[in-house]
């Protein structure tokens, strides 16, 4: 299985998200994370990505988005190697 490290994830799935159209949403989605987008990476202003990052993002997910959009992260961070308390129980 590929180990990405968690900014990656992140913004791959990001980056899906605004393959929607759904920029002002995806906005509020970092704005809460504390995460921004520079280029097409999301970053930390304050620090590192961590796997909380990637749990916090994922709840934030199911939050804005509903259950499907949290399923379809979450599958594919448990397929880029995440190790968060959500994906780490999977």
């Amino acid at each position: 299985m590929p180990q990405f490290p968690p900014e990656t994830l992140i913004s791959r799935h990001v980056e899906k998200l605004l393959a929607r159209g759904d920029q002002e949403r995806v906005d509020e989605l970092l704005r809460q994370c504390e995460l921004t987008r520079f280029g097409t990476k999301v970053v930390n202003p304050r620090g590192t990505i961590t796997e909380e990052s990637c749990y916090r993002y994922k709840q934030l997910v199911k939050q804005l988005y509903g259950e499907a959009a949290y399923s379809f992260a979450k599958v594919n961070f448990v397929l880029g190697g995440c190790q968060c308390r959500d994906c780490g129980s999977s």
